[in-house]
């Protein structure tokens, strides 16, 4: 019954749940929607910006000188990272591809700095001519020198060298170079290439450069703060962090202009605050469903407990109330069928009587006290208590049972211990039972001390034996109500588990508490913790 409640409550918030999340979804989508319609027209002037710019940045080749000094202005006012040059009849003017001639100049020079590495003016002049692009210095001459400079003038450095590296291996790459139309890769990784629109110079642009000088056109003063446009290279995936996205054009094939917003927060909140009324409503469903599921789960489970508790209550009492009776009636059976009666065993059998009738009566006062502790009826007198008299009546209570042969029983007060508060008989009964079952789980040879002593402001009554002792996780259980240890000796001696139930819960109604420390084969010691008046 149980679970079926709990199948139909979790299909229900199940419901509610998936009913929640499309809502608020459909809403997300609504304020994208809204967003995206109203950033895509600002988009577009953007796009057209970025289209002019870059078509006037491929221009600057065209008006430039040619050759060597159209590559050094290129790369010194970083239209690119690197240029490779054409002539008129469209032949590559620089770099020259390798095998071209060599400076004889150069090389004496390069060879004077080496026998003398520490001539500044041989250093300053080599360099000037590695420098000097309006010279008939080889491309493959002018890096050869530029890093014999930099092996023989620590710190020496030269800002085209890298552009001399990328020009090369593009045309290493490229035997037969010809015009792309369009931006598109350069055949080198992480290069792209794009041609001026008069053929005049191919550009090369690494991949990090050319997204900066797009970025820098894109930027748009006119967008509001927190929104951001940035491009992404082909194969790069913006729809996860863009509003909106848009083609750059036929100059820039595959390359895309993508709007998102720098703080999502103010696009959550818009989506929350439309999505508010579906989440209210979801969570109040959610909410009362699930009150109400823990209420009839509550109910329900009091019902079975308390009918669980009501059966194990009536076949406990009827088993231990059994016992003694069915004993007492058989002595009295046996007296009675005798003709006369003998002293000795008259005397014997009613002793016997007496003892199951003691126990008949403990076992009634312990059922009586677990009832009216359950039903908060049990009525406590607290009252100053010495703690020397409660354990002096406990120990009057336990009568002859510990002068039984085979039985050691001591009982300990440390002198001077403080008043308490308490209520006597109760406190009484809590040592009773601790007693009587340090007596039932001894064995045979059976050794009980009853000590009391004071420790960090309260009195605690300890009861120790050398029974069988508890395994830990006994000793978490042993507290509950109807609760007995699983051993031989448990199931031979009787009882209904109810007697540390009481202990504990006297000691609770006295602010206290009871713990035990035991081991199996050793022995246990109960102790009962009350704190002074």
């Amino acid at each position: 019954m149980l679970a079926l409640l709990l199948l139909i409550v979790l299909v229900a918030i199940g419901c509610v749940l998936w009913f929640m999340r499309a809502a608020m979804q459909n809403e997300r989508m609504a304020v994208r929607q809204t967003l995206t319609d109203a950033y895509r027209g600002q988009l577009g002037f953007v796009q057209k910006r970025v289209d002019e710019q870059w078509r006037a940045a491929l221009a600057l080749a065209d008006g430039a000188e040619a050759g060597a000094a159209l590559f050094a202005r290129a790369v010194r006012e970083q239209w690119a990272d690197s240029v490779i040059a054409f002539d008129a009849a469209g032949r590559v003017s620089y770099p020259q591809p390798d095998g071209a001639g060599r400076l004889a100049e150069a090389n004496a020079e390069l060879l004077a700095l080496e026998n003398d590495p520490g001539n500044a003016a041989f250093a300053a002049r080599l360099r000037a001519r590695v420098l000097d692009y309006s010279g008939a210095l080889p491309a493959a001459q002018r890096r050869f020198l530029m890093r014999e400079l930099q092996r023989l003038v620590p710190g020496e450095a030269f800002p085209t060298l890298a552009a001399e590296d990328l020009a090369a291996r593009w045309l290493d790459a490229h035997p037969a170079p010809t015009q792309p139309d369009a931006l598109r890769p350069a055949g080198l990784a992480d290069v792209w290439q794009a041609a001026s629109p008069n053929q005049r110079a191919i550009l090369l642009f690494q991949t990090a450069t050319l997204r900066a000088k797009l970025d820098a056109a894109a930027r748009d003063p006119a967008l509001p703060t927190g929104v951001r446009v940035q491009t992404h290279a082909p194969g790069e995936d913006a729809a996860d962090t863009a509003l909106v996205t848009v083609p750059l054009g036929a100059a820039l094939p595959g390359w895309r202009l993508a709007l998102s917003l720098e703080d999502r927060a103010s696009f959550d909140t818009a989506a929350e605050q439309r999505a508010s009324r579906h989440l209210l409503l979801g969570s109040l469903v959610t909410a009362a469903m699930l009150v109400l599921a823990l209420l009839i789960a509550r109910s329900f489970g009091q019902q079975v407990r308390l009918t669980r508790l009501k059966n194990d209550l009536v076949a406990n009492v009827s088993h231990e109330l059994k016992t003694p009776l069915t004993a007492m009636r058989a002595l009295v059976d046996t007296l009675l069928e005798k003709e006369r009666f003998d002293e000795k065993t008259t005397r014997e059998y009613l002793q016997l009587v007496a003892t199951e009738n003691a126990r008949l009566s403990r076992l009634i006062d312990n059922f009586l006290t677990f009832s009216r502790l359950e039903r908060d009826k049990f009525q406590f007198q607290f009252a100053p208590l010495r703690p020397e008299a409660v354990v002096e009546d406990a120990v009057a209570s336990l009568g002859e049972r510990t002068r039984v042969p085979g039985c050691t029983f001591a009982a300990q007060t440390a002198a001077g211990l403080p008043e308490i508060r308490g209520d006597r008989d109760a406190l009484v009964t809590a040592l009773l039972n601790l007693l009587d079952n340090a007596w039932k789980y001894s064995g045979d040879e059976k050794r009980i001390t009853l000590r009391a002593a004071a420790q960090n402001g309260s009195v605690h009554f300890s009861v120790q034996d050398n029974g069988v002792g508890l395994t830990p996780r006994e000793s978490g259980a042993v507290f509950d109500r109807f609760h007995r240890a699983d051993t031989q000796l448990s199931r031979s001696v009787g009882g209904c588990g109810l007697g540390l139930s009481i202990v504990r819960s006297i000691a609770a109604a006295h602010r206290g508490h009871v713990e035990v420390v035991s081991e199996p084969g050793r022995g246990s010691t109960f102790t009962l913790e009350i704190p002074v008046a």
